[in-house]
Parts: C-alpha cells; structure tokens; sequence
C-alpha cells in the first residue's frame, strides 16, 4: 500500500513532532567510525544494553535491514529546556520521541504498512538499568527501539544532507528519529 507523505506529516504533527519528513532509507550508511564510538562506551551501554551493541547486531546487519524499506520519515522532538541543567527533561524529552516512534509505527501499520520500524534517538530507557545488565530478557521487545547511531549512522551527517539543524542548543534539546517503511 502507498501512502500519501502529507497523511504521515499530519499524524506527526497531531503527535507533537515538529520535524517529519521523508527520506530515502538508502541515505542510513552504518560506518565504522561511528561504531567505534559505540565501542570507546562513553555512555556505558555497550554490551550491557539490549538496543546497543553489539546486541543490535553488526553493520552489515544493519545495512540488510535498512535495505528492506523504501521509505522512511524523519521525525524530531523538541523542547525548551537547559540542557546542561535538566537532565530530568532530557530523559523526558527523549521518551517522549519514543512514544511518538512507536505511535507512528503504529499509525503506519493500520494503514496497511505491517513492515513499519521505527529508531528512536538515544539509547533505550523503557527500564532502567537495562535487563541486558543482568542477563534478564529484555521485558518490553514490542516496544524497545534502538538508535540509528547504534547501527552506526551519523545522524549529525544525515541532518546536514537533509538541510536541518545539526547543532546542539544549550537552551533546547531535540530528539531525532526516525520509521522505515
């Protein structure tokens, strides 16, 4: 089933998403560079993060996946905030896009789009600490998300090749994500 982008826009903007647009799921390039990031652990998720890696899988893994879309949208979630001070608001405002992801996600598929995979922005935080860290199953997979960083995606690089802000705001966050369909 085709679906019309200014439908999906819409339903992002009854969401609460200020940024949705589509984009061709072939400009999410895994790069090493990126993965090494992942694998320095400044944030402390890898291997002990079921959305991180190396539980995501490798980056050939992840160019197989992205390789079964064709569309995808673009989605970002600001809010005002002092992100230096708020880490409160941070974290709110980054579950704040995953509920949008995944309400995206679902919007698509009672459209007729089963194959609908939503990434969200930031690692995962439906529990924390994540069960990775204990070797419990993870108790939320319908509704845990990776990043596209985790699959080694510059997203910094994506925003600048689709002519939107790049920059980090100390008087704001936004969150970026993004659904393939």
């Amino acid at each position: 089933m085709e679906m019309d982008t200014e439908d999906i826009v819409q339903r992002a903007h009854q969401l609460g998403i200020h940024t949705c647009i589509e984009f061709d799921p072939g400009l999410l390039t895994p790069e090493e560079r990126i993965r090494e990031i992942c694998h320095g652990n400044k944030c402390g998720n890898y291997r002990v993060h079921y959305m991180c890696p190396p539980h995501v899988g490798s980056l050939e893994d992840a160019e197989r996946r992205f390789g079964e879309f064709k569309r995808g949208v673009l989605l970002q979630y600001s809010e005002a905030l002092d992100v230096t001070t708020d880490i409160e608001g941070l974290l709110r405002a980054k579950m704040e896009l995953h509920t949008r992801v995944l309400q995206m996600e679902e919007y698509l598929r009672s459209r007729g789009l089963a194959n609908a995979w939503g990434l969200i922005g930031g690692s995962c935080w439906l529990c924390y600490p994540c069960k990775a860290r204990s070797g419990e199953p993870c108790p939320h997979p319908e509704a845990a998300r990776p990043s596209p960083e985790a699959f080694g995606v510059d997203v910094m690089a994506l925003l600048g090749k689709l002519g939107l802000d790049n920059q980090f705001h100390s008087d704001r966050v936004t969150w970026t994500g993004c659904v393939l369909f």
